[in-house]
């Protein structure tokens, strides 16, 4: 498996072509020191879960910060966006995804000083995307399947 966009190309969809996984941009340090502590906020929290005689209201708490802090390792560690054959799907909020088609896709701009990707849609709406590691490697990509279809 290559690296590619921190998270790795591989793992084909329909055997023909590699979906491109993209993570967010952070410095590895940055990237572990949040993840790590996170990881102390869940430990924190699962003996409160799993104990007996705390009143339910706490328990619920608990259970939410639990699962609040293993979704935010998951959007640190795993891929916000997925180029597939079928489209681009956007998880930047794990688990909620949007999934957009190519052929919905009508432009991809860079904006300027952020050095962040919007598309825009068919339909006018205009969707800015992470700002991922391989910003470049993302607009090739985007461009490559979008103008794909024209041919």
């Amino acid at each position: 498996m290559s690296l590619r966009g921190g998270i790795g190309a591989g793992g084909c969809d329909n055997g023909s072509v590699a979906t491109q996984r993209y993570r967010l941009r952070l410095s590895p340090t940055v990237r572990g020191i949040r993840a790590a502590v996170l990881a102390v906020v869940a430990v924190v929290f699962v003996p409160l879960v799993l104990a007996t005689g705390i009143e339910w209201w706490m328990r619920l708490l608990s259970l939410v910060g639990l699962v609040t802090a293993v979704l935010g390792i998951r959007s640190l560690v795993g891929a916000v966006l997925v180029v597939r054959e079928e489209g681009l799907r956007i998880q930047k909020n794990w688990p909620r995804r949007r999934d957009i088609p190519w052929y919905r896709i009508l432009a991809t701009d860079v904006i300027p000083g952020f050095w962040n990707l919007e598309i825009e849609l068919n339909s006018g709406e205009r969707v800015e995307l992470p700002c991922v590691q391989d910003l470049t490697g993302l607009y090739e990509a985007i461009e490559r399947h979008r103008t794909a279809l024209d041919a």
